[in-house]
């Protein structure tokens, strides 16, 4: 009896296997989108991105929210967004769930010059039955001494849960601090001024009121402004408003 003693070839055409010689680990680079510290003048930011030929999937993430799910989308565009810097972070795997290293673009947004009436979060994403919280803030003032602005919203969407002053104008621990609201008409009026001293003042960015409203309904609900807006100096004189950024509520 003979044996034969020819070698024995395994074939690893397998890409996706570590174990291959030929396996490359999953790549993803950026496409476009700001980075790199830039500033943005718009509150929304698009980016996209690719990976080598066997990447399927993709999850992203901003700040140091929790990631979103993965899917095989390669843009975004994230709306919504409100003054300050941020960091966009990507992630990618294989169909054997072989993950990438993660990328990250980091910048800034300068959305909103000011002086300015804005509220902070430009978005809150909520539900029906729960509450969310937003600031009114007023946005790079010069020698602010009052603020007074109406606000309309959909009553069959939000509640008005409660309204409370922020620490901008209480500069001397005295202060006017005025508010009215009706949620059968869906609105609020506010005044608020800083007393005491000599001409009370602020310049800067802060806080003018806290707003905590309760969702109703699914669907869009828009907080604005009026138009009817006003800053005041210490001499009364009027403080010219560049801009009034609206609040939304999205629930689902």
């Amino acid at each position: 009896m003979f044996w034969s003693c020819e070698e024995i070839v395994v074939q690893q055409d397998n890409l996706l296997d570590p174990g291959n010689p030929e396996y490359d680990p999953p790549v993803i680079t950026f496409v476009s989108g700001p980075g790199g510290g830039e500033t943005i003048s718009t509150s929304e930011a698009t980016f996209s991105w690719e990976g080598n030929d066997l990447v399927s999937e993709y999850r992203t993430k901003i700040n140091n929210d929790p990631w979103g799910d993965w899917a095989d989308h390669t843009s975004i565009t994230l709306q919504y967004l409100d003054e300050g810097g941020y960091t966009f972070s990507i992630q990618g795997r294989y169909t054997t769930e072989d993950t990438s290293a993660v990328i990250s673009n980091n910048f800034s947004v300068d959305a909103v010059q000011g002086p300015a009436l804005m509220f902070y979060p430009r978005a809150n994403f909520s539900s029906v039955g729960s509450n969310v919280t937003f600031q009114v803030l007023a946005e790079e003032v010069t020698s602010l001494t009052a603020a007074q602005f109406n606000v309309t919203f959909d009553p069959s969407k939000l509640e008005i849960v409660s309204v409370t002053q922020g620490s901008l104008l209480q500069i001397n621990g005295e202060s006017i601090f005025s508010t009215e609201f009706d949620n059968q008409a869906g609105s609020l009026s506010v005044i608020t001024a800083a007393l005491g001293g000599d001409l009370p003042s602020v310049d800067g960015t802060g806080v003018l009121l806290e707003l905590v409203l309760s969702v109703k309904a699914t669907g869009t609900s828009n907080l604005e402004f009026d138009g009817t807006e006003l800053l005041r100096d210490p001499d009364n004189n009027n403080i010219s408003i560049s801009e009034a950024v609206n609040g939304v509520v999205i629930s689902e």
